[in-house]
């Protein structure tokens, strides 16, 4: 490419250039070309120039001198002379560029030394420099002027003279064309040197591949062959000669080619590897060798095999990328496109060694090229983000499946170690035999190992999830650790392992979880006892700021210093051989850790092989120095985690056999109903509660389960939660649509015990929650409680009846008082009945039958008929009834409901009419329950807008209804037409 865009001008002829029809005062430019005078083997400037007129010939610039020498086995040189006429004579200021191809050289004008290029007195087959373009000044003020260029051929292997035009020009057009010459061929090398410091950076920054390592040194060569060629800006800096300034270019092409193909290769290796890709560069690495040690004129004669190779490897990598391309490949285009222009900088190199081109050339298209690599690279790398977002999306969803996974399995592997050790807890309750018994209590402690693992499993999890939420208060160390060594002396027995507290009683309290707390000391000293044989196990604590460090030091095997890097890493165990101690998943020293750092502490461990371990943690100290009062910790519950390890358990046994003696602190009959779609687990629940007092019904589902709940009365529910078709959950809401939790208590028992889990459990409805596998205690005591809270409400909607019957309306016991006076002496037959009726009221008002569960129908008729008499003794046509009930029923109800409805219906319903109206009651009877109707043809009432818990009466009817039979009042009302309440009452 042509940046000068010099016209032609005015063509020389025998020596001379006529520039008068030309005005060069400003913005002239010209090439001197045609005929300049030519003097083979003559230095004029030294010569007189009469004596060597004969050596004089024409040469058409531009072109080689070669063939106007006989003997070219020499050094060939000679002078170029030019006159030019021109029209101004004032002086001017111009400036004339020599092309590159004669050195060393000088420039006299009008025989004046104006500046030349190396010697030409030094020894130029060595010294001599490369050949560049060069631009000079000098001052015009004369109508004729003589240009004069002798010099010396000292590179012999390329034609000799000039083979590109001369340029002539005033001074600012041709400072113009120079330093924009220049000044393109810099800014092309600073957006290279751009690229460069880029992949630098991100080297430096840690991403170090192939791909960036060759993409470095191909920009580093680019930049090189930028210096070295054009206007060779590099050797205007770097004083070496010809021979080694021509390697260094011919170095410069063959590593920015060997390192392009190199990127290419390593860019396309996840698309396709030809076999090709690795040949050329080794014969690139072959010739660079051969550059370096061979002689000068060895290399120009083999030119032609680094122009062959430096053209065919970017048409190769062209060709691959194209197929590449076509296959569909994103981004591959702008590999292509790389490809493509790297081909047209060969074949300008090419052209350029050929003399065709002029001499400003400036790598635009490798520029270009560079820039469609930055393209490939960023699409690359946004695909590889893209991925990387997928790949870490997809790795997320593995992760949350692994914890689920974990979750359920360990439900899953709860279930049947909950039906094992319920099974041998109730059969050591009942078992006599020594042998058996014994049995019984390896079963249950290696059932307790398995529920420990699980439990550290699942914490593991909610540590990762950071779903474990700390219930942090002051607590006094001192006395939790002292508690727990206690506990921990019963691994000792027999062993000869002293267990030695020296934390100073008066440590400061703690800022903790207590349960927390609690588990590190349990999983520290565990873990000491484990691995320690003989000598001493210490717990001690020092104040450090404001944080109290504890140390535990035990006297056991010891930890070599690669596992010390290990040992708070998940599973990963001291002794984790076929031989080694106590076995275990190897999680508690990682959740020791996990809860520590939780609490704001640290936790380090230092040990010496066969003399100890200390593990050393800290907690915060509290701001305040009281403890608060709070629910004790069960520490007995928490060591039954690590009672595999316990020789003795008579402390359980005795708390199982202590149980079964308390049956008749249970209220008799309790009825529960258990819904799990396990089989095998309904059974192990059935035979729990075998040898208690209780009434069980099984559901197989939570559809079944609510069949049930329809047709009997329950006191209890015990459910699953992950159950098929209807959950545990959805099981909750259902119920609690008809049933409060007091009225009805739910208690879950699973193997779910995620704190999202037990947040939803409650949130559904349930009163309790029993992780698997529960402790028969545990269970046991927390049925007793929610039976006894359900039956203390039932107790309480009794009293409140009875208590309500009981308070009698003053007007009420007025006015019949006074219906009796009024009587008196006019109507003693109506008083008489009057005060029979008035007198079987009262009484059964305040009957203690009226707080039991039911009683017989004809007792709740009798207080209704009774209250029915006297109101119409009272308002007399004005209440009418009819009745509809059969004789002999084998009915019972919950006391003062049918009288609670009929003594509404008369006060609410007919007496609010002037006119009064009639009460029906009914008792029909069908297959399998009774129908108890009250209905009137009083004002009724709007339903919409009823509030049924302002009638306190009600509101207690249906309570007991819905306790004892799962029922609830029936209403229908119209305004003007009257009301109709009815319930049901199962047969059974």
């Amino acid at each position: 490419m042509n940046f000068t865009n010099i016209p032609t001008g005015v063509s020389a002829k025998q020596g001379l250039l006529d520039l008068r029809s030309i005005d060069t005062s400003h913005h002239f430019k010209v090439k001197l070309q045609g005929e300049w005078e030519f003097y083979p083997n003559v230095h004029l400037a030294s010569k007189n120039e009469q004596s060597v007129e004969q050596n004089r010939v024409y040469t058409n610039q531009p072109e080689p001198w070669d063939h106007y020498f006989k003997n070219k086995e020499k050094s060939l040189f000679g002078t170029y002379r030019l006159k030019i006429l021109k029209e101004h004579t004032y002086p001017q200021m111009y400036g004339i560029t020599i092309p590159d191809g004669l050195a060393p050289y000088e420039l006299y004008i009008n025989g004046k030394f104006i500046g030349g290029l190396g010697s030409l007195q030094s020894d130029n087959d060595r010294e001599a420099p490369i050949s560049r373009p060069v631009t000079y000044y000098f001052t015009l003020n004369t109508n004729e002027s003589e240009i004069m260029i002798q010099g010396v051929q000292a590179n012999p292997y390329i034609p000799g003279g000039f083979q590109r035009e001369i340029i002539l020009g005033d001074l600012q057009s041709m400072e113009q064309s120079t330093s924009f010459s220049i000044d393109a061929q810099m800014a092309v090398l600073l957006v290279y040197l751009f690229y460069l410091l880029f992949a630098i950076l991100l080297w430096g920054i840690g991403v170090r591949n192939k791909t960036l390592f060759y993409l470095a040194l191909f920009i580093f060569s680019t930049c090189f062959t930028i210096l070295t060629s054009s206007n060779r800006i590099l050797f205007s800096f770097l004083p070496i000669n010809w021979i080694w300034a021509n390697k260094l270019y011919y170095l410069s092409y063959i590593h920015s080619a060997l390192f392009f193909v190199l990127l290419i290769r390593e860019l396309m290796k996840d698309y396709a590897k030809p076999k090709i890709l690795t040949i050329v560069p080794l014969l690139y690495t072959f010739y660079i060798f051969f550059i370096v040690v061979a002689p000068i004129e060895y290399i120009f004669k083999t030119k032609m095999i680094l122009i062959i190779l430096f053209i065919l490897s970017p048409i190769i990598v062209t060709i691959f990328t194209l197929i590449i391309a076509l296959k569909g490949q994103q981004g591959m285009i702008f590999l292509l496109l790389t490809g493509a222009t790297s081909a047209t900088n060969s074949l300008f190199f090419y052209s350029r060694q050929n003399t065709i081109l002029p001499y400003s050339h400036y790598p635009i298209d490798m520029l270009i090229g560079i820039t469609a690599l930055s393209a490939f690279w960023f699409t690359e790398y946004f695909q590889t983000t893209l991925q990387t977002e997928k790949l870490s999306g997809k790795l997320q969803k593995e992760i949350n499946t692994k914890d689920d996974f974990l979750a359920n399995t360990s439900h899953e592997l709860r279930n049947p170690l909950h039906g094992m050790m319920s099974i041998a807890q109730t059969m050591l309750a009942k078992q006599e035999d020594k042998e058996t018994r014994d049995d019984l209590k390896l079963m249950v402690r290696i059932g307790n190992h398995m529920t420990h693992m699980l439990d550290d499993l699942l914490d593991l999890v909610k540590l990762k999830e950071k779903t474990l939420r700390l219930q942090l208060k002051p607590v006094n160390a001192y006395n939790l650790v002292s508690g727990v060594s206690n506990m921990f002396r019963f691994m000792l027995k027999g062993k000869p392992v002293e267990l030695v507290v020296q934390m100073p009683i008066n440590s400061p309290l703690v800022l903790a979880d207590e349960t927390r707390l609690m588990q590190i000391f349990m999983n520290l000293i565990h873990n000491a006892i484990k691995f320690t044989e003989k000598g001493t196990i210490t717990i001690d604590a020092e104040i450090v700021g404001k944080q109290l460090y504890v140390s535990v030091t035990d006297t056991g095997i010891g930890i070599d210093e690669d596992m010390q890097e290990r040992v708070f890493d998940p599973y990963e165990q001291v002794d984790s051989t076929m031989t080694s101690i106590g076995g275990g998943l190897g999680l508690g020293l990682r959740i020791c850790q996990e809860l520590v750092s939780l609490h704001g502490g640290t936790m380090s461990v230092s040990s010496t092989i066969g003399k100890g371990s200390t593990f050393t943690f800290s907690l915060p100290i509290a701001k305040i120095q009281t403890v608060e009062d709070s629910e004790s910790i069960d520490e007995e519950q928490v060591l039954l985690k690590y009672t595999s390890f316990l020789s003795d358990i008579s402390k359980m046994e005795d708390s199982i056999a202590a149980s079964t003696e308390k049956d008749s602190l249970l209220i008799s009959h309790a009825k529960i109903l258990i819904v799990d779609d396990d089989a095998v687990n309904l059974q192990v629940l059935v035979n729990a509660f075998s040898t208690e007092s209780f009434e069980i019904e099984t559901a197989i589902s939570g559809a079944e389960a609510l069949e049930k709940l329809k047709s009997n009365a329950f006191d209890l529910v015990i459910s699953d939660i992950m159950m098929p078709h209807m959950s545990g959950y959805d099981l909750a809401k259902h119920i609690r649509k008809k049933f409060s939790i007091s009225e009805l208590p739910l208690l879950f028992l699973t193997a779910r015990q995620q704190s999202e889990d037990i947040q939803l459990a409650f949130l559904s409805g349930a009163n309790d929650y029993v992780k698997k596998p529960m402790e028969y205690l545990e269970l046991k005591s927390r049925v007793q409680a929610l039976i006894r809270m359900k039956q203390s409400s039932e107790e309480r909607l009794r009293i409140e009846a009875a208590w309500l019957q009981a308070q009698i309306q003053p007007h009420f016991f007025f006015n019949t008082l006074n219906s009796i006076i009024s009587l008196h002496g006019i109507d003693n037959e109506k008083m008489e009945e009057l005060l029979l009726a008035f007198s079987d009221y009262l009484q059964m008002s305040f009957d203690f039958q009226n707080v039991d569960l039911v009683v017989p129908i004809d007792y709740e008729l009798k207080l209704v008929r009774a209250y029915i008499t006297i109101e119409q003794i009272r308002f007399g046509d004005r209440v009418q009834v009819v009745w509809d009930t059969p004789n002999n029923m084998d009915l019972f109800v919950p006391p003062l409901t049918i009288q609670t409805l009929v003594e509404n219906a008369v006060q609410h319903g007919i007496l609010s009419r002037r006119e009064g109206g009639s009460v029906n009651i009914s008792i029909h009877e069908s297959e399998d329950h009774f129908t108890v109707t009250i209905s009137d043809n009083g004002i009724g009432f709007d339903p919409k807008n009823a509030n049924k818990k302002a009638s306190v009466g009600l509101v207690n009817t249906e309570q007991r209804l819905k306790q004892l039979f799962g029922v609830e009042l029936s209403i229908d009302s119209v305004i003007g037409q009257g009301t109709t309440i009815s319930f049901p009452v199962p047969k059974n």
